[in-house]
């Protein structure tokens, strides 16, 4: 299991390694480029992976799947985790998420992705019940995102 789970992480870190080039150009122009790293690699853990996979899975899913059969609370915990996720880039996307204020650019972008994401997050947990893996793999799709954002670039 711990071969999997650093699979897992690998693979949700790598998802994102289009954003590395990028950062590394930036870097030397902020004076404060450590705290920017240091901030853009922990937030997304905080108010990301930890948060999202204690409610979505631990909690959710699994009552979910109490009052109903599994692929339902997939299905359905995968679906508001993906309106979790609509909201802010509606307003807030530029690029591959989709454009603010285009839904359906946004849905494309941002939901369709989310969505297997979620569904496959929603399996490995009814399966494996392991959320550390979950909350890291979770933190590690999320990390060179929020590190573009501090130094402001967008995709």
């Amino acid at each position: 299991m711990v071969i999997k789970g650093t699979l897992l992480i690998a693979v949700g870190f790598f998802l994102n390694t289009k954003h590395l080039v990028p950062i590394a150009s930036q870097i030397p122009d902020y004076q404060d480029a450590p705290i920017r790293l240091f901030i853009g690699v922990m937030l997304p853990l905080f108010i990301a992976g930890i948060p999202e996979e204690l409610f979505f899975r631990a909690m959710l899913q699994t009552r979910l799947e109490k009052l109903w059969n599994t692929p339902m609370a997939i299905l359905v915990s995968g679906i508001l985790f993906t309106a979790w996720h609509i909201p802010s880039r509606f307003f807030l996307a530029d690029g591959v998420d989709g454009q603010a204020g285009d839904l359906i650019s946004v849905l494309v972008g941002t939901g369709l992705p989310v969505f297997i994401v979620g569904a496959f997050f929603g399996w490995h947990w009814s399966r494996f019940r392991n959320l550390p893996v979950l909350i890291l793999t979770h933190w590690a799709i999320d990390i060179l995102p929020s590190v573009s954002s501090f130094f402001g670039i967008s995709f």
